[in-house]
C-alpha cells in the first residue's frame, strides 16, 4: 500500500511502461510510472462509457440541426452563411459544420453560391422525396444545371465546373432524365449542341428561337402570313399604335403560340424597312395642355411642345411604297464582282454580259451581238 493511503496498489506493465492505480473509498487513483510509483496520485473521474458520450453528442447535433432548420423555415428564399452564423452564434463552429454537413448528406438542406456568398435553402418535402438516392456527384451536377436557369449548359461546360469525368457526367445525366430532373434541348444557333436544364423550365428565346421557329427550323411561311395581314390591318385602319396591332394578331388567331408585343413589333419593323408601312412619334397632350402650350401664340410650328405627355409611335400606309422589284432594283451591275474591271469593248464588257442580256430580255447571242 502507498504511504497514507489505505487499500491496495494494483500494477500492471503495458508497453514498457508500469502502470499503478490504487483504489480508496471505490474511487480509483492513477499514476503512469516507469518501475516505481511516486508519492502523488491523480483522481480519475468516473467514465460515463461511451453511450453516455455518444447520447451527449447527439444531443448537441440534434439541437444544432433543428437550429439551423428553424431559421431556414423564417427565410424560405434563403439565408447566407453569415446571417446564419450570427443568429446561431451560441452554437460552437464545430457543431454548427457538423449539423450542416449532416443536414447535406440526409436532404434536408441545399447549399447554393449567390455571387460570392455561400447561401443555405430548406429543402420542402416533395423536393426531398425527387432526390432520394441520388449521390453526392448526382446532386453537384443537377445544382450547376440548375444555376444556368433556362439558357441552359451545355456538357464542356459542365464539366469545367464540375471536375467530373465525361464518362460519369453522361451516366449522371441519364439518371436525372430519367427521374424528369432535368432535360436536354438543341439549340437553334448550334444544332450539333445540345444544352441541358431543368424539367420544368422554358428555354429561353435565343435556345428555341422564340415564335419564328418550328421543330427548330426557320418558319418563313408563317412570317410571311402575319407580315401581310399586319400590312393589310394598317392600310385598313390608316393609323394605328403597336398595341392596337398586337390585339389584332391575337384576336384573329394568326399564331398558334402567343406572341408578345416584342414579337408584333419585330413583324411592324420588318414592313417599315421594307417600304410598306411609315412610322412617326407624337406626344399626347398632358392634363390641363393647351392648343399653344407655349403661350407665345405660335401653334404652326412643327416643333410644338406637347408637355410632358407620352411619346407614342403610330403606323400608317408608306407615302411612297418601295416596290418589291424594278428596273434598278434588279439590274445585274449593281450586284456584280467585278463591276470594276467591266468596259465596252474590254474582256469583260457590256456587250458580251450573259446577266445584263437576260436582264434586258433581248435573247441575243453575245458572241454575234
Amino acid at each position: 500500500s502507498a504511504p497514507g493511503h489505505r487499500g491496495a496498489i494494483r500494477s500492471s506493465k503495458v508497453g514498457g511502461r508500469v502502470r499503478y492505480e490504487h483504489r480508496v473509498a471505490d474511487v480509483p487513483l492513477t499514476l503512469r510510472g516507469r518501475a516505481n510509483p511516486s508519492s502523488c496520485f491523480t483522481e480519475r473521474p468516473p467514465s460515463r462509457g461511451r453511450k453516455g458520450r455518444h447520447r451527449s453528442l447527439a444531443g448537441k447535433s440534434a439541437m444544432a440541426e433543428a437550429a439551423i432548420l428553424e431559421q431556414c423555415r423564417l427565410h424560405p428564399e434563403g439565408i447566407p452563411d453569415q446571417d446564419l452564423a450570427q443568429k446561431i452564434s451560441h452554437i460552437p463552429v464545430n457543431d454548427r459544420a457538423q449539423a450542416i454537413n449532416s443536414l447535406l448528406s440526409s436532404r434536408k438542406l441545399q447549399i447554393y453560391k449567390d455571387g460570392d456568398t455561400i447561401v443555405y435553402k430548406l429543402v420542402m418535402q416533395e423536393e426531398a422525396v425527387k432526390f432520394r438516392g441520388l449521390a453526392s456527384e448526382d446532386l453537384l451536377v443537377y445544382q450547376i444545371i440548375q444555376q444556368s436557369g433556362n439558357s441552359g449548359i451545355w456538357t464542356k461546360e459542365l464539366k469545367q465546373r464540375s471536375n467530373l469525368p465525361q464518362a460519369q457526367i453522361t451516366k449522371i445525366f441519364k439518371s436525372l432524365e430519367a427521374r424528369k430532373l432535368i432535360k436536354a434541348v438543341k439549340s437553334v444557333s448550334q444544332q450539333n449542341r445540345k444544352v441541358y436544364m431543368l424539367y420544368e423550365l422554358e428555354p429561353s428565346r435565343e435556345i428555341t428561337g422564340g415564335a419564328w421557329y418550328t421543330e427548330h427550323e426557320y418558319d418563313a411561311e408563317f412570317i410571311n402570313v402575319l407580315r401581310e395581314q399586319c400590312e393589310k390591318f394598317i392600310v385598313g385602319q390608316g393609323k394605328v399604335t403597336l398595341d392596337q396591332v398586337s390585339d389584332f394578331v391575337k384576336k384573329t388567331k394568326l399564331s398558334h403560340v402567343e406572341l408578345g408585343k416584342e414579337e408584333v413589333l419585330q413583324i411592324v419593323n420588318t414592313l417599315v424597312y421594307d417600304g410598306k408601312v411609315d412610322q412617326f412619334d407624337e406626344h399626347e397632350k398632358g392634363e390641363g395642355d393647351a392648343d399653344d402650350a407655349k403661350g407665345d401664340g405660335d401653334v404652326g410650328n412643327d416643333e410644338r411642345d406637347y408637355g410632358d405627355g407620352e411619346k407614342v409611335t403610330y403606323y400608317v400606309p408608306a407615302a411612297y411604297p418601295v416596290p418589291e422589284k424594278s428596273a434598278f432594283t434588279s439590274v445585274p451591275c449593281g450586284v456584280c464582282p467585278v463591276f470594276n474591271e467591266c468596259r465596252p469593248g474590254g474582256l469583260i464588257s457590256p456587250e458580251t454580259c450573259v446577266y445584263m442580256e437576260e436582264w434586258l430580255g433581248l435573247g441575243m447571242d453575245p458572241v454575234d451581238s
